[in-house]
This record gives C-alpha cells, sequence and structure tokens, in this order.
C-alpha cells in the first residue's frame, strides 16, 4: 500500500506545483496588461497636457476652432508620446477629416491590423483618443476603450 499513497502524495503535489504555477503566470500577465494601459493612458494624458500648453504660450497656430490643427511629435522631444497596445509599424497619429469634425470618437476605435494610427485627434474639437487592438469580443473591445480614454463610447 505505501507506494500506492506515495505516488498519489507525489500527484497532489505535483498538480498543486502546477496550479500555482499556472496562477502566478496568470497574475504576472495581467500585471503587465494593465502597466500596459495606465502607459497608455498616461501617454495620452501627455499629449493634451502639450496641446494645451503650446496652445497657452501661442508658440502654434490655432485654427478658427481655438485648438491646434496638429500636433507635432517634436513637442516630444526624443521619445514621443506611445502607445504601448499598438505594434511599431501603426502610424503615430491621424487627423479626422472635415468630415468627422463633429465626431467625439474615431470611426473605427481599433487598430484593425495596422491600419489605423497610435491616436486619433480632431482639431474642431481638441480630442486626441488612443486607439486599442481587436479584443475576443466588441464589448472588451469598448471596455478598453473607454478605459484608456476615460470616456463612454458615443457616436
Amino acid at each position: 500500500m505505501r507506494p500506492l499513497h506515495a505516488v498519489i502524495d507525489v500527484l497532489v503535489v505535483g498538480s498543486a506545483a502546477a496550479a500555482l504555477v499556472t496562477a502566478l503566470h496568470l497574475y504576472e500577465s495581467r500585471l503587465e496588461e494593465q502597466s500596459v494601459v495606465d502607459a497608455t493612458r498616461a501617454a495620452l494624458s501627455t499629449i493634451r497636457s502639450e496641446m494645451g500648453i503650446h496652445a497657452a504660450v501661442g508658440d502654434v497656430e490655432l485654427n478658427e476652432f481655438g485648438h491646434p490643427e496638429v500636433i507635432d511629435p517634436s513637442w516630444f522631444g526624443s521619445t514621443p508620446a506611445n502607445n504601448l497596445l499598438a505594434n511599431g509599424s501603426a502610424p503615430w497619429l491621424e487627423v479626422a477629416n472635415p468630415g468627422e469634425y463633429d465626431r467625439n470618437h474615431p470611426n473605427d476605435p481599433t487598430f484593425r491590423g495596422g491600419r489605423g494610427a497610435m491616436f486619433w485627434y480632431n482639431p474642431a474639437r481638441g480630442i486626441v483618443r488612443a486607439r486599442v487592438p481587436d479584443q475576443t469580443t466588441d464589448e472588451a473591445t469598448l471596455a478598453l476603450y473607454e478605459s484608456i480614454n476615460g470616456e463612454g463610447w458615443e457616436q
């Protein structure tokens, strides 16, 4: 009977260890994901701050709506604010077309395989939004978008 008990003990301890390693891995992955989300949220805040500073100082031309027409990456020195959720091939910023000036959000809140820019800017409203990668569901994608941009998705 003792060899059977030893085998069962080894299986129980091995299963517990595997469960612990899996739980730790999931926890670390979640921390890493949250870190990327927080960094992207901070980058968005930095862009908004720089827009306000340059508009207030007057070193950038403002459009008829009182906002900078473009956001210049040189405002950020050698390290522009980046959306860490994007892959390296995504363009940095997309400026809304005049037909989109009435919008608070881009037509598509996602990168869609690198076709969308990291950030979307509406110069008529002075609004900057960070795009997000597709998630497993549309609801999860919008929840991530809203979490980063601090606002609900309203077309």
